[in-house]
């Protein structure tokens, strides 16, 4: 045996070392998709009323209407969505239990959020709710955490509950970094197991760093530490979910003067093509305020897809369609890039690396990147199978395209094999 083929023996063995740990991204290691990520209350009661039926019906009316949202995640909230007071707290823990064990969510993300660790609450928020209706949950929303021990300690305790209870599924934890602790544990908490996704808290983020969120400027003012986290867990093939937009699209309020029937059809146009003689300036000034709101939260979800967030925290249904339109490619843009992937499969299949598209060098990076909109467009259902079809290749054919070597798997996951 010549020195070389000793050498290629030794390449071989490192060569085999180094597959076993292929490249990392975004998503590899998260049980589902989505867009969007919805809040909804795990309690709601006008004041005064009686909490075991008052509490009771107003409660499952708002978390039954999630089951009906064009949502692709949404979550029960023990926490900040539910009074801090004991009394409300048992009640609450049941109607989510009950809600969760009664509606049919269909190919919807469903989670809950418990108080966090060091409050009273904790235990009896896993408890009841897990025991109760573990079997009906993906995931976990965990707030105010700030080490990843914590983080490690209660993916085990979310493990034997369901163990205990007889469930056969274990919910993925997703974490919220709202401090700036939890921000320098981030990476130890997105390597371990079980945890799914990194959530910006922009607003306890700024509280506990005594900065701000305003809604113009957030996106610089907390720069750093929103563009840390796609970064830091697309390293562990985890998520990253943006945080909410810093204002609500409010609905201006009916003027009393005003019939539902018009009220309805004011709702529906822009502010600008509203007559101020027919339509008060308060309501048009309400209206503006409401389209600047959202096209704020259109803004906020662009960037945050352009900087490798995988969704966005939503608080209001009127948020859910400029959020999920960020992640959804048109029909046009999901083709073109598809399109670029196949030629770009022709052109390597003929001997070349690169070709040019417009004004651009499509190598295999920039294939790579456009094969993300491929993806969101058949999440979508913006681009079909007819459409890959046309492209003269399969699927897994243009996905080999776009990865680094023949040992490589990591876009299978990724990819839009579920």
């Amino acid at each position: 045996m010549s020195r070389f083929d000793v050498l290629r023996k030794e390449i071989a063995n490192i060569q085999s070392k180094h597959r076993a740990r292929p490249e990392m991204m975004r998503g590899l290691k998260v049980p589902y998709y989505r867009r969007g990520e919805m809040a909804i209350p795990g309690f709601r009661m006008a004041k005064g009323g009686d909490i075991e039926t008052d509490g009771r019906i107003q409660s499952l009316r708002v978390m039954n209407k999630a089951a009906e949202l064009p949502i692709d995640f949404f979550f029960y909230d023990l926490e900040d969505a539910a009074p801090d007071n004991p009394d409300f707290k048992v009640y609450a823990r049941r109607f989510i239990v009950e809600a969760l064990t009664t509606n049919d969510y269909g190919k919807r993300v469903v989670g809950f959020r418990p108080n966090n660790i060091r409050t009273s609450y904790f235990e009896q928020d896993l408890i009841e709710v897990l025991s109760g209706a573990g079997h009906r949950l993906d995931a976990l929303v965990i707030p105010k955490t700030e080490y990843a021990e914590e983080v490690q300690d209660i993916v085990q305790i979310v493990r034997d509950i369901q163990r205990i209870a007889g469930h056969p599924n274990v919910p993925a934890l997703e974490i919220l970094i709202e401090s700036p602790r939890a921000l320098l544990e981030a990476e130890k908490i997105a390597a371990i197991d079980g945890v799914a996704s990194l959530i910006f808290g922009s607003w306890d983020f700024a509280r506990t760093i005594s900065g701000k969120v305003t809604p113009e400027g957030w996106l610089e003012e907390q720069a750093f530490a929103r563009q840390m986290l796609p970064i830091v867990a697309a390293a562990y093939g985890k998520d990253a979910v943006d945080a909410v937009t810093a204002t609500l699209p409010l609905r201006p309020k009916k003027p009393a003067a005003m019939d539902e029937a018009t009220y309805n059809i004011a709702l529906s146009l822009p502010a600008s093509s509203l007559d101020p003689a027919k339509y008060s300036e308060e309501f048009i000034a309400a209206m503006r305020k409401k389209e600047r709101a959202l096209e704020l939260v259109r803004r906020d979800a662009e960037n945050a897809r352009a900087i490798g967030y995988a969704a966005k925290w939503i608080l209001h249904p009127d948020q859910i369609e400029p959020v999920h339109s960020a992640w959804s490619p048109d029909h046009k843009t999901a083709k073109t890039a598809l399109d670029l992937v196949a030629h770009y499969t022709r052109a390597a299949r003929s001997g070349s690396g690169a070709e040019v598209d417009e004004d651009r060098l499509a190598d295999k990076a920039v294939i790579g990147t456009e094969w993300w909109q491929v993806l969101g467009g058949l999440r979508a259902g913006t681009l079909t199978d007819a459409d890959v079809q046309a492209t003269g290749f399969d699927l897994e054919t243009l996905q080999r395209t776009v990865v680094t070597h023949d040992q490589h798997q990591t876009l299978q996951k990724e990819g839009f094999s579920s």
